[in-house]
């Protein structure tokens, strides 16, 4: 008899402690469904939207470097920085022609796929206060005069 009661106390603490357990260990874990369970946590392109994988075809009217990187830019929440603080170099490159073998790009993130269109010339500068980005020279390029 007096295994009879025991058995079913001790089964119902020890069922008490491990799911007590089981929600202290897992705080960052949300279900979802019944048994189904997922982490509470952004995805990384949901922290920085410039880690999003994209992948396009450029239309036919984007015809220089300036109007793709904004096209890429556009759903991002980024937009290129104002003209008024960008070097001559890198204002220069955003009106050079698009080449066609950047026409179609991706599948990559959205800061590689910037820095892709803008070439080993260039280092990509991010303002993630203001959402802003740019371009400047990068210091491993040797300047020819």
């Amino acid at each position: 008899m007096f295994r009879n009661i025991l058995f079913p106390i001790l089964l119902a603490i020890s069922a008490g402690a491990s799911a007590d357990a089981y929600v202290h260990e897992t705080t960052d874990v949300v279900q979802t469904g019944r048994y189904s369970h997922v982490r509470n946590m952004p995805l990384e392109d949901q922290f920085n939207p410039l880690k999003v994988v994209i992948s396009t075809t450029f239309p036919s009217q984007i015809s220089t470097v300036g109007q793709a990187m904004n096209f890429l830019l556009l759903r991002s929440g980024y937009e290129m920085a104002n003209t008024l603080v960008l070097s001559d170099e890198a204002i220069s490159l955003l009106r050079l022609p698009l080449p066609e073998v950047h026409r179609q790009i991706g599948p990559m993130t959205l800061d590689v796929a910037l820095r892709s269109i803008a070439g080993d010339a260039f280092d990509l500068v991010v303002d993630p206060v203001h959402r802003k980005v740019g371009f400047e020279l990068s210091s491993k390029i040797v300047r020819v005069r």
